[in-house]
């Protein structure tokens, strides 16, 4: 495996690896300048597609938020202030909540996924550091997947099969239909009628 400061390429593992398909691309050294994800303003004046986290990562978060103050609620209305129990439900809105709210919204502001004409960036998104370059004729399928948050309130995931035998996953994307679409687009280009 190879990996940089700025982010591990896949196009080069394949590389370094063996390519078991002679038809895969031949790779350069890594580049440092190589992985750069454009910012939301940035993408979309260049017509760029950038596909980012949905809100629903939040959802978690508030549930667990709410089911435990309607307990600590519950408790205090019985009466059982000085349980252990009591000060669990507020060890846990106190320090879990917040917790969960970082996470969240580190992952909220770390999930892309970015397609070019040569390539598709991707970062997974926190506490994952690294960004995944990946040439589009490594992907051989591309498939959304979506739980039940995800059919709700329309988040998913995006899993690449690739070539290689391994699979990148960027979970909890805020459109992954259009971002299956735009990787299929790139990889079956529309041919020239000349």
């Amino acid at each position: 495996m190879n990996d940089s400061s700025s982010g591990r390429n896949i196009m080069q593992e394949a590389a370094i690896s063996g390519p078991t398909d002679p038809e895969l691309p031949e790779v350069d050294e890594p580049r440092e300048a190589d992985i750069v994800f454009l910012e939301r303003s940035e993408a979309k004046s260049s017509g760029i597609p950038l596909f980012a986290a949905h809100w629903h990562l939040f959802i978690p978060t508030v549930v667990i938020a709410v089911m435990y103050s309607l307990a600590w609620v519950a408790l205090a209305l019985l009466g059982r202030m000085d349980t252990a129990v009591a000060r669990m439900f507020v060890v846990v809105m106190a320090v879990g909540v917040p917790l969960l709210a970082v996470h969240a919204f580190l992952r909220f502001q770390t999930i892309r996924l970015q397609i070019s004409d040569a390539h598709i960036l991707c970062h997974p998104g926190w506490p994952k550091d690294m960004p995944i370059e990946l040439a589009p004729e490594l992907i051989t399928q591309v498939v959304v997947k979506r739980g039940l948050s995800g059919r709700l309130f329309g988040g998913g995931t995006v899993v690449l099969h690739l070539s290689t035998g391994s699979n990148v996953v960027i979970a909890d994307l805020g459109d992954p239909d259009k971002a299956k679409m735009a990787i299929e687009a790139l990889m079956n280009p529309a041919e020239d009628p000349d």
